[in-house]
């Protein structure tokens, strides 16, 4: 069976469709064909699930060559995870005789009037990974508990502290993002009370905001930001002792490497696009939940304070910690000795 994914979006939201991805390939003989957008490129093509990522650059002469790309070819089912219209048009216009979107409820931009067979209705604020397993279950199949995958080189691109914890200080929409003097407080307060050093990552358009950072408080911190490509940021991530990020790609990123997380969240909903593990710290105002891009006081997101990240952090921490003694079978206080397969004493 060959397959057309097309999730062109947001680094996040591709991630979240990985699982989706895993749990297709399982089919025999499946063949999975994935059309993306650039930034998430790296992370689609590489994936042991993928086997031919075709890219979409947000061009006229693009759109025109993934077209001819995708008629070259018969899929046998063409599912539009994106929702929006220029995912709609794309898979339309793909080859096949089954294609397969959200019901309307969950459809943006009216793509419900397109022809496709739609999934059935679910609860809309659900976690967006697990409507993206709805397309599994639509077709039969046991998704179980999601896989990522993520692929790994195994190498940091620049040497970094044996244990640190990632400060990830960016966001796509304006209103998530957390103050720079803040996450200095937080820096500072982590070296003191929990003796880690911190790493600071996020894109080019962040640089400001670290430059703000290193003038408050400089000791014990490196700053990577925009000095990472996508796979770079994957194993800074991977190798971390723990992240702090808000909402936005890399906190999916680092649930998605299992590296204990602590979220920053403000005006959106954690339930549908929070981590699918790790902690969440949730701003209050009266207005939360808004989902709006931008805010003029960011209420939410000032009502986060360093010290309330630290406890959290230091709760997730623990619970690794926990975690790990248990994985390698050593003896916990008050529990006897586990190693997997074996009930706790």
């Amino acid at each position: 069976m060959r397959i057309l994914v097309v999730k062109l979006g947001a680094l996040g939201d591709v991630i979240n469709t990985l699982p989706l991805a895993a749990v297709l390939k399982q089919m025999p003989g499946c063949t999975i064909d994935w059309l993306v957008e650039p930034l998430s490129m790296p992370l689609v093509s590489s994936h042991r699930a993928v086997d031919r990522v075709i890219v979409f650059h947000h061009t006229a002469a693009s759109a025109f060559s993934v077209i001819r790309t995708i008629r070259k070819t018969r899929y046998d089912l063409v599912l539009d995870l994106q929702r929006i219209l220029k995912s709609g048009l794309f898979t339309l216009l793909a080859r096949t005789s089954r294609r397969i979107g959200f019901d309307r409820k969950r459809c943006k931009e009216m793509t419900w009037f397109l022809p496709f067979d739609r999934i059935r209705p679910k609860n809309p604020r659900a976690h967006m990974l697990d409507q993206y397993l709805e397309f599994a279950k639509h077709l039969g199949l046991k998704p179980g508990f999601p896989v990522w995958d993520i692929p790994r080189t195994g190498s940091l691109p620049v040497p970094l502290p044996n244990t640190y914890v990632v400060l990830n200080i960016g966001a796509t929409k304006p209103a998530n993002l957390w103050d720079p003097e803040r996450f200095a407080e937080l820096a500072q307060k982590i070296w003191e009370g929990l003796g880690f050093p911190c790493v600071i990552t996020g894109g080019p358009a962040d640089t400001s905001r670290a430059a703000r950072i290193l003038a408050c408080y400089a000791s014990h911190v490196s700053n990577l930001t925009g000095q990472t490509t996508l796979p770079e940021l994957v194993e800074v991530i991977g190798h971390a002792r723990a992240v702090i990020s808000c909402d936005t790609g890399p906190m999916h990123l680092a649930s998605a490497l299992n590296i204990p997380l602590v979220a920053l969240f403000g005006p959106s909903d954690p339930r549908r696009t929070g981590p699918y593990r790790g902690r969440v710290i949730r701003g209050t105002a009266p207005c939360v939940p808004c989902n709006r891009k931008r805010c003029s006081t960011t209420e939410c997101m000032r009502s986060i304070t360093p010290d309330m990240v630290v406890s959290e952090l230091a709760k997730e921490i623990a619970v690794e910690n926990v975690i790990r003694t248990v994985q390698v079978g050593k003896k916990l206080p008050g529990k006897g000795t586990w190693r997997p397969g074996k009930k706790p004493a």
